[in-house]
C-alpha cells in the first residue's frame, strides 16, 4: 500500500508577503486523482480530510503505474479563507512502486488558502524581509 501525505495551510499575510505566515488548516477537504496517460479518463479518486496538524493521509492499495496522479484541494472549513493560494491548488504525486522509490511513502507539495484579511503581523514580516535586502 502506498501513502500519500502533505499539509495544508492558511497564508494570511498574503496581501503583503505570500508564503511567509502560515497556520495549519484542519478540515480542509483534498481529493487524490489519477487518471489514465492514453485516454485521460479518471481512474481512481480518493477524498481526505486534514487533521488538527493540517495533514492529511491517503491511502492507495493499487499500484498507479502507468497513469498520472495528483491530489487537490477541495474546500476550506473556515469562511474567511476560502481563496486557494495561486500555484498552490494541486501536487502531482507517484503512486507506484516501479520507479526507484524505496519508501512507500509519498509527499505531496504544500497546498493552501489565503485569509481574506491580512494578519496583525504582517507588516513586521514584511520589515524583516526588507531589512535582509537591504544587508545584501
Amino acid at each position: 500500500m502506498i501513502q500519500c501525505e502533505s499539509k495544508h495551510a492558511l497564508s494570511s499575510c498574503w496581501k503583503i508577503v505570500r508564503c511567509f505566515v502560515w497556520s495549519m488548516l484542519a478540515g480542509a477537504e483534498v481529493m487524490a486523482q489519477c487518471k489514465s496517460r492514453t485516454t485521460n479518463e479518471v481512474v481512481f479518486t480518493q477524498n481526505a480530510i486534514t487533521d488538527s496538524s493540517g495533514t492529511y493521509t491517503i491511502h492507495v492499495k493499487k499500484d498507479h503505474n502507468d497513469e498520472i496522479c495528483s491530489v487537490k484541494i477541495l474546500s476550506s472549513p473556515h469562511p474567511e479563507c476560502t481563496v486557494v493560494t495561486p500555484g498552490r491548488d494541486e501536487a502531482l504525486v507517484i503512486l507506484t512502486r516501479y520507479n526507484g522509490i524505496a519508501s512507500d511513502d509519498r509527499y505531496a507539495n504544500a497546498m493552501g488558502f489565503m485569509s481574506r484579511e491580512v494578519a496583525a503581523g504582517c507588516a513586521e514580516v514584511l520589515k524583516q524581509y526588507q531589512e535582509f535586502d537591504n544587508e545584501n
